[in-house]
């Protein structure tokens, strides 16, 4: 049985979101902004079946096609068989990306002892108390106080909510982050996230992102949205500022948190993708939780 799965369009937002808001997992690929705006990149489809299932498939680089865990109120197992149906029918092996110790452990308990699991460290998440974004205390955390003293001394700068008025100013900013890493016209992971970025500010109100930024010196130098994933947990999914404004990422980061997330107990700052310098600058800031993700097989 093959499942009838459609790309991913903004339209569907509703739909995916009324699986998405009850299921309380903290990760990332939960998101409907990620889904939608990188659906390009991952050639995502979705199907909602009369069992009362949401599932989700696509595929990363060479890797073979799979599905996120699936979402609804009905039978596990008898969903996670309905993939395996669809996998074969396809001429696939089975997988199941993106997958927490949490989902592998409902799993485990409706079909024991039938799966693989194996985690990727890349695809970890770096999930942080609010609280320590906000208030920046002690002794681990004074060279981000540092950074911030030394910008408020230099920069006349405000904190701005992202609204249409400026997402052009933030499109510019983003132009000018991609002449400073070399281009995003060569480098295929660029290409894909400017692709991402343009079609996230083109549906910025239909998405129901939360985004701020920072004026600094009259001109938009950095900016950040994201969106709530759980009850107790916010997703940031973007933050862009220049090299060349030393502390405005970290301003970026800590004004963002201040000014939307202080109802949340958590925030969510997503992977590292496996490139040292974003997991040494993640690790910086103290995750209370490194959420374990990897993929499913059949034994």
């Amino acid at each position: 049985m093959i499942l009838p799965f459609t790309p991913v369009t903004i339209e569907d937002r509703a739909v995916i979101q009324s699986f998405f808001d009850p299921n309380g997992f903290r990760n990332c690929d939960f998101s409907f902004s990620n889904i939608f705006s990188w659906q390009h990149s991952y050639n995502t489809t979705f199907a909602v079946c009369e069992s009362g299932f949401l599932y989700i498939r696509f595929q990363v680089g060479n890797q073979l096609p799979g599905y996120l865990f699936p979402l609804g109120n009905g039978d596990l197992q008898t969903a996670i068989e309905t993939l395996m149906q669809d996998a074969a029918a396809r001429g696939n092996d089975f997988r199941l990306y993106a997958i927490t110790t949490e989902m592998f452990d409902l799993i485990e308990k409706s079909m024991p002892g039938r799966f693989v699991f194996e985690t990727e460290r890349d695809w970890f998440e770096y999930i942080y108390s609010s609280e320590d974004l906000i208030h920046l205390v002690g002794k681990k955390f004074q060279s981000k106080r540092n950074h911030i003293n030394k910008f408020k001394r230099t920069y006349q700068w405000e904190y701005l909510p992202i609204t249409p008025e400026i997402i052009p100013d933030c499109l510019k900013l983003y132009d000018r982050w991609c002449a400073e890493n070399g281009g995003c016209n060569t480098e295929q992971t660029l290409i894909e996230e400017r692709i991402a970025t343009q079609k996230v500010f083109a549906n910025y109100e239909k998405l129901q992102l939360k985004g701020g930024a920072l004026r600094i010196d009259g001109e938009i130098l950095a900016y950040s949205y994201g969106q709530a994933l759980t009850a107790d947990t916010f997703g940031v999914h973007a933050e862009k500022s220049l090299a060349e404004i030393d502390g405005g990422f970290t301003l970026m980061n800590q004004q963002f948190v201040e000014h939307n997330c202080a109802a949340y107990r958590y925030i969510n700052r997503e992977e590292d993708l496996g490139l040292d310098s974003l997991r040494q600058a993640k690790m910086s800031y103290q995750p209370v939780i490194l959420l374990e993700k990897g993929s499913i097989r059949k034994k």
